[in-house]
Order: C-alpha cells, then structure tokens, then sequence
C-alpha cells in the first residue's frame, strides 16, 4: 500500500467554533480583510452575526456571489481584492462563496484573467491565508483546493494547491437557517462527495475512513435535517459529514459529478440536485469494478443485500433513491425534463469535457450513452457481461 495524503489546513468544528473566529484572524497577523459572500447571507443577519467577532478587523464586503458563479463573478472579485492591500480572505456561505474566497485569495498573488487559470497548477504564486465559514453542509469546500466557474455555460476548475484554505471553521449554528430546498441539494452534494471518493480508483485509506462515516452521517441524517431544520444533533451530524466529505475529495470524483456538471448548467441546477440524479445509478454500475469494497459500504448505508457486489449496488442504489425522493427532488433524467434526443449529446458532452481517469469503470461513448439511457429510464440493475 501506498499513497500520500496533505492537509495543511485548520479545523475548529462544533457548536460554538465561530467565538475561535478573532484568535484565528489574530494568529494570522492579518491588518485588512475581504469578506467574501452572498447577498442572503446579509439578509438573513449571518454577516451581521460573523462580524460581531473581527472588532478591530479592517475589512470590507463582496457580495456579488451567485450559484454556480460564472466567470464574470470570479473576475468581479478578482478586480475587488486587488483594488487594496488585503492580507486575509473570509468566505461565509455555501459552497459557491467559498470556491469565490479561495480564489480571490490566489487572484490577489498571481495576476491574469480568471479564465487564464482554468485547469490544474497554473496558479502558483501563494494565496493570501483564507478562512472559510460554510454556512451549509455542504460542499466540503472548506478543504478542498478547487474553484469552481462556469465559463461559457460549461463548468469549469480551477485547481491549485495554493487555494487550500488556511483554516476551516466549521460552526452548525450557522446552518440552522438553511431552507429546506438548500438543506436537501447541499446535503445531496455531501453524500455524492463521500460516495464518489469512495468509488475512486485513487482512494486510500485515509479518503476511504471519511466517505464511509460521511456517507453514515448523512444517511442517518439528512431527512431528519431536512424535516426539522431546527433540530440540533442532525445539523451537528450533517455539518461533520460534509466536512468529512471535504476530506475524501482528495481522492476526487468518478462519473456522477460528471453528468451532474452535463445536466446542472442546462436546467439552472443547484449542483447538489444535479449530482444526486446520478447517484443510485453510479452506485449500482460501479458496484462490480468496486466488489470487494462494496460490503462496507453497504453497511454504511444501512443496507443487507446479500453477498453479489452487483445485487449490493442495486440495493445501496436503490436505498439513495428513496432518500432523494424523500427529498422531492427528481430521480431519473426523464423526471427532470431531459429529452430521450438529447441522451446522446449529453453523454457525448460528459466524455469530452468531464472525463475521469480515476474512475474504476472505463466508460466509451457507447457505453456513457447506455447509462445516460439507464439514468433516463430509472433502470439501476447494470448489464453484466
């Protein structure tokens, strides 16, 4: 066994994490900062709520950040931390606002258009430290050294390890707010995280531990959250696995978050909705090239389905099924909107712009369109060969 595994970043989690927010700006030596978040989270008082804690902070607010921000948000903020002599970026929101901080941190350091950095390790010049407040659990973004933008309709990523955030501050008390709508499609995202990095061809055994408590967590919480929002232990447990979730990104994602990326853009998706359609189908077409894992995880989402991995991948599919109609959220493409015409241009799309070489299933054009067929239909048993 062999793998390596990096994270420089800080965690304060729990009720209560948010009073540990002035010690840290102070331990940053940090003089002047950006806050970088939405416009909900002023009206809802949460900025309010965070800045009771930067007395004596100098800092100024950018709350341009949309969902599934496009490029022209990203170079909107790029413009605004290099207008002043900033030295800490604050991201307060979901996972869009934190994707915006960490890369207006890296923006501050290294200049160029947005659209210069897209890929991977072309920002190299350190970020500015970043500490990230999600208000949502979520997209794990906290941990992670990724941006996403949409460019042109397409989603895109900026990768880089200078955007992993300096500390993450991880507080539930800053989730109970969340609607029902945000709690379903964030929390959807969190087990897709946990699932997908599960299923990778680059896990280890440190990624493997955080999917399989998140996928737990989640799966034990999620309608409860979603339910009564107000109910403390499900938020506490839904805020940890999506942290959780953050920390199996390492081993990045196979195919769902693909054809989430193909179908959310079209259909104005939150991404978290768009990732879940996919999601039972992954599960049960992955289930023969993951066997021998695929008994804990199993476990882990609660389901006995015999010894068979692939008759184990149907149930676990068909148990995230239930869950994401439990939420009124769609299962099938077909139930979206999607047309039986448009299968093959989407699975074309999802092979040319998304592909995933640590997916342990080898998908060719034939074969993405029968599952993107399979997804449309609601059809979760794989064909064997």
């Amino acid at each position: 066994m062999t793998f390596s595994y990096y994270l420089p970043t800080k965690i304060l989690f729990g009720f209560g994490a948010l009073k540990g927010l002035r010690e840290e700006v102070e331990n940053l030596g940090a003089g002047k900062a950006l806050l970088v978040t939405d416009k909900v989270m002023e009206k809802t008082g949460i900025v309010s709520k965070v800045s009771a804690h930067l007395d004596g902070l100098g800092y100024d607010i950018f709350d341009e950040v949309e969902p599934e921000p496009r490029v022209e948000v990203a170079e909107a903020v790029a413009r605004k931390v290099r207008s002043s002599p900033y030295d800490l970026v604050l991201g307060l929101g979901g996972g869009s606002s934190l994707d915006m901080a960490k890369l207006a941190a890296g923006l501050a350091t290294n200049e160029g258009e947005v659209r210069s950095f897209v890929g991977t390790g072309l920002l190299r010049r350190k970020a500015l430290p970043t500490i990230m407040l999600p208000t949502t659990a979520g997209t794990g973004a906290e941990l992670t050294v990724t941006s996403m933008v949409t460019v042109e309709g397409h989603k895109r990523w900026i990768n880089s390890p200078i955007l992993m955030p300096t500390v993450a501050l991880v507080d539930p008390e800053l989730t109970m707010t969340m609607p029902q709508s945000v709690t379903a499609a964030t929390g959807l995202d969190a087990l897709c995280h946990n699932t997908e990095a599960y299923l990778s061809a680059s896990a280890n055994v440190i990624t493997d531990s955080a999917a399989l408590e998140g996928v737990r967590l989640i799966v034990d919480n999620l309608e409860k959250a979603y339910t009564n929002g107000s109910e403390r232990p499900s938020r506490e447990a839904m805020s940890l696995g999506a942290l959780l979730g953050g920390i199996a990104l390492a081993a990045r994602m196979v195919y769902g978050h693909s054809v989430g990326y193909t179908v959310g853009t079209r259909f104005n998706l939150p991404h978290g909705v768009s990732c879940g359609i996919p999601l039972p189908y992954i599960i049960s077409n992955y289930a023969l090239a993951c066997a021998p894992k695929m008994r804990r995880i199993a476990e882990a989402y609660g389901v006995d389905g015999g010894e068979d991995p692939v008759a184990l991948g149907v149930a676990i599919g068909e148990k995230a099924r239930r869950l994401v109609s439990k939420l009124r959220l769609p299962t099938t493409l077909k139930e979206l909107g999607v047309k039986e015409s448009e299968l093959s241009t989407l699975a074309d799309e999802c092979i040319k712009l998304y592909h995933r070489p640590n997916s342990p299933v080898v998908f060719d054009e034939k074969s993405m369109a029968h599952f993107y067929r399979m997804m449309w239909n609601g059809e979760l048993a794989p064909r064997r060969e």
